[in-house]
């Protein structure tokens, strides 16, 4: 008998002890005890090929978290202990000791299926492989794992502990050929030096002291400040608690008034002029005017200045946290902040927080780019920008799986209670999260059960990885659009993730493992949400686009400030100028 064989064997006695014991609730000890205390060795071994810049997620501030992962780490028969066995098993066979696993006299293909069902008939296990420290999941679960930590917020500190001293010298470097640079502004510049060339001079907007100001820059909750950035106010914004949802939440939202709103009204009249350059001049003159920023960040963005963009969109971040109310932020951290997305003010800081997401996972600070999803989440669970395309790449890139394993056992990830519309989807990358765990066992019982779920997925997966499809999935095809575009969503996000000799290996396996599925008995696929349209917009995919249903990308109005808004009965307007996109030209 093969070694591969012998090995499954092996695995399937283990589990077939496990499930005895913990049926019995005896306390007799097996032949061979489950080593435990080696499930706290190192989680990601064997799984170089997601890693990324080389370095584990900063969770020293947060204890809470810290203590999570230690709690998830704590004896879990049903699926660590045979993963870890599993690997004892090889060394024995190859020192020839098989009288131990002759017993069974099963062939291979019997132990596969009884592997795999042994697996299917407890996929609520399966899915929690990791012990669930939190008991049965209720809302406070979910805003307790939507908490951040301001900051995880900010990249430089990521940077810092990816690069140390380097990053500091680069940063001093920067700083002092930006203050060499002229103040006088030639007649014909690119928009970086004309943005810049007064940076370092009291804005017209507001004077603001320079102590104070630096003051201003460092305190900042969202964003770390730039000295080169205008010594300016943000004139008219300002923040407010609207009402308390319920008992532990409370909803807030920013707000304009009247000088602000006139801003917005200038600002509207310029965009329907069609006339990139004289939104420029307006937000040299108003530098903190958040719809300009973002305005302007599309056309340097478009002019493959992405440096530029990025930094346009941390400025009006910066914005919004110069504003923000304390108790606001003492929430926030908590996760107990509401934000209505129906009011054009909170849309800006959505759609700012959803550009430096997409910035921050480009730089390769994956662990300020999930903190930045988890904000975003934890404001509106309704995810109207989707996030949630970002959040399970960036919490396997990030280190972050645990967390992303303990998020897909809240009913936010459950299609059968109402939860996202794409959750099947992203629970796909589970697999890989448990893998990262060292949990093998149950990376291929979820693959298994993906393959049997989604198989159009997985063959549009294959045929990226450049993988034959197995006979579970060739062949199979999107049922429908919504499905199509979900599909090539998740490849599109998801492919480079599953990459690497182990996880390919993973996938053969439990291709063999599961069963072709009759796709006329699976269930009808969810339809393709707003905030996916949003997604597909803003990230500028043209093959993702053009699967995009017409009538939601071909919306009106549909301004680079504001992309696909609610429909005008939906938003909650707070002066006549916020209506101006409505109404007809």
């Amino acid at each position: 008998m093969s070694s591969r064989q012998l090995q499954k064997m092996r695995k399937q006695q283990e589990l077939l002890k496990l499930q005895k014991v913990a049926t019995a609730g005896s306390d007799e000890e097996s032949d061979e005890p489950v080593p435990q205390t080696k499930a706290r060795g190192n989680a990601f071994s064997g799984f170089a090929a997601l890693g990324d810049m080389g370095g584990d997620d900063d969770d020293s501030d947060d204890s809470d978290k810290d203590n999570d992962k230690a709690d998830q780490r704590a004896p879990s028969p049903s699926i660590e202990a045979p993963a870890k066995k599993s690997k004892k098993s090889k060394k024995k066979k190859k020192k020839g000791k098989k009288p131990d696993v002759q017993e069974p006299q099963h062939s291979s293909d019997d132990i596969d299926k009884v592997l795999a069902e042994l697996q299917l008939a407890k996929s609520q296990q399966v899915a929690s492989a990791a012990a669930n420290p939190f008991g049965p999941t209720t809302p406070d679960t979910l805003r307790d794992l939507l908490q951040i930590n301001f900051q995880h917020l900010k990249a430089m500190n990521e940077m810092r502990k990816l690069f140390g001293k380097a990053i500091h010298a680069s940063n001093l470097e920067d700083t002092a050929a930006q203050n060499a640079r002229p103040r006088a502004i030639p007649r014909e510049v690119d928009l970086e030096t004309y943005l810049s060339a007064n940076q370092g001079l009291p804005s017209r907007a507001g004077n603001a002291k320079p102590l104070m100001f630096d003051t201003v820059l460092k305190s900042n909750p969202f964003i770390e400040g730039k000295k080169t950035w205008p010594r300016g106010v943000a004139t008219g914004l300002g923040m407010a608690n609207v009402t308390g949802v319920d008992s532990a939440v409370t909803q807030y939202a920013f707000t304009h008034d009247k000088t602000y709103e006139a801003l917005e009204g200038h600002f509207f009249q310029l965009v329907q002029m069609f006339d990139p350059m004289r939104i420029v001049h307006f937000l040299q003159s108003h530098p903190y005017h958040i719809s300009s920023l973002i305005q302007v960040s599309k056309v340097a963005k478009q002019d493959q200045n992405s440096v530029l963009a990025a930094d346009l969109i941390e400025r009006a971040l910066f914005t919004f946290g110069r504003v923000s109310l304390k108790e606001f932020r003492t929430k926030l951290e908590k996760g107990r902040v509401f934000m209505d997305f129906a009011r054009p003010e909170n849309r800006q800081f959505y759609l700012a927080g959803w550009h430096l997401i997409q910035h921050l996972a480009l730089k390769g600070t994956y662990r300020t780019a999930l903190e930045w999803t988890k904000l975003l989440l934890g404001i509106n669970h309704d995810d109207p920008y989707a996030v949630i395309n970002w959040i399970h790449v960036l919490a396997v890139r990030a280190h972050e799986s645990q967390w992303f394993i303990d998020l897909c056992k809240t009913p936010l990830l459950d299609e059968t209670k109402g939860g996202l519309p794409t959750s099947l989807y992203i629970k796909q990358t589970l697999a890989l999260a448990h893998l990262q765990q060292g949990q093998d066992l149950a990376a291929r019982a979820l693959i298994v059960d993906g393959i049997q779920r989604l198989p159009w997925l997985y063959c549009a997966l294959f045929s990226a990885l450049n993988m034959e499809a197995p006979r579970s999935v060739w062949g199979v095809q999107p049922r429908d659009d919504d499905e199509e575009l979900h599909t090539r969503l998740y490849i599109h996000m998801a492919k480079d993730l599953w990459t690497g000799p182990q996880i390919a290996s993973l996938l053969k396996t439990a291709a063999e493992l599961a069963q072709k599925a009759d796709v006329n008995t699976l269930p009808p696929p969810p339809k393709v949400s707003l905030g996916t349209a949003r997604f597909i917009y803003l990230e500028g995919n043209t093959d993702l686009m053009s699967a995009v249903p017409r009538h939601m990308l071909h919306a009106s109005p549909n301004f680079d400030f504001d992309p696909l808004p609610p429909a005008k009965e939906d938003n909650w307007f707070s002066s006549e100028q916020q209506m101006a996109p409505w109404e007809p030209t």
